[in-house]
């Protein structure tokens, strides 16, 4: 999942509460009222990415987007520096990591001003959503305006909004109606931005294609949380089979790693090829994956692409 955080302070809490290092904000406001935008921390999980907007408009830029590095939770631990929620006893919090800072910010108010249209017509099918509708950090006035919502400290960035805030041909607009390209390593970071939300939508449809289960004859691991949707020809080998999940399998992450490195590999028939060369090892591992040599994996509906099977099996060195 992509989220966007958006502050106005610089301090963000000061110490190990500093901006990059998490995302945080008080579980209740001063009224004891709960809100939407806040307890959205508490859905954080490991390895999304969370979208940094910080500063007061017109000054207010994109200026990067971090890793939740572990699943967002309740703390009695205080921000050195909490400003305006000094109130609160408890705070959420989701711990950052893997920073990437822009090489050039994205001014908001240049966004809002040349993707207006695409942006209110995000916000009308919204709205139109009977269900599953996002919480989003803008919202327009009756004049036309667009401005932030109030309190929206950490809201949703679906695969449409992503587009439109950051679109493939990475140009930032301009309050003068010129529009300028970025830096070549801002573009590269913006495509990173697409390219993990792809991985990620790739990975959610393998594991449903296999029922959320790891698909290694004999494996029972069927949790989410040790699941992995792999790829079989890597992502960044085969363009054409990207988002393909024919080129996917749901692996555990033990089984993941092993395919991954070449300890085995599956011939045309879908069954467990080990590697040759690591059949002699005396890894108690290697030992139970030989066990299952020749045995077909748990297919799913859709059958892998032979096409992807032959290119692992070349980029791993082994001939079945």
């Amino acid at each position: 999942m992509i989220y966007l955080e958006m502050t106005r302070h610089e301090s963000h809490g000061g110490g190990s509460w500093s901006l990059f290092d998490c995302v945080w904000a008080p579980t209740r406001k001063k009224n004891g009222w709960r809100s939407a935008f806040w307890d959205k921390i508490l859905q954080i999980r490991k390895g999304d990415l969370i979208v940094h907007l910080q500063g007061v408009r017109p000054k207010a830029e994109f200026i990067g987007y971090s890793i939740a590095s572990g699943t967002g939770f309740e703390t009695r631990d205080r921000p050195p520096d909490p400003g305006d929620w000094d109130y609160a006893r408890r705070y959420y919090r989701a711990n950052l990591t893997d920073t990437v800072q822009f090489q050039q910010a994205l001014n908001l108010d240049d966004v809002f001003t040349e993707r207006k249209t695409e942006l209110v017509g995000y916000l009308e099918r919204n709205k139109a959503r009977e269900a599953g509708k996002a919480n989003i950090f803008y919202t327009k006035r009756s004049s036309g305006r667009l401005e932030c919502v109030n309190g929206a400290h950490v809201s949703d960035i679906d695969d449409d909004l992503l587009a439109i805030l950051f679109p493939n041909e990475a140009t930032i607009p301009t309050s003068d109606g010129s529009v300028r390209t970025v830096s070549v390593e801002t573009g590269t970071q913006i495509a990173s931005v697409h390219a993990r939300r792809g991985q990620e939508r790739f990975s959610r449809e393998v594991k449903d294609l296999y029922c959320n289960r790891c698909c290694f004859p004999g494996c029972s691991v069927a949790d989410d949380r040790f699941l992995v949707g792999s790829h079989i020809a890597r992502w960044s080998d085969n363009e054409s089979l990207r988002g393909n999940p024919r080129n996917g399998l749901c692996f555990c992450v033990l089984h993941d790693k092993a395919f991954e490195v070449g300890l085995f590999t599956l011939d045309d028939q879908f069954q467990v090829f080990v590697n040759p060369r690591e059949r002699s090892a005396e890894s108690e591992f290697l030992q139970e994956l030989f066990s299952h040599h020749g045995k077909r994996i748990r297919l799913a509906k859709t059958r892998p692409l032979k096409s992807a099977l032959s290119e692992h099996r070349h980029r791993v060195n082994i001939d079945c």
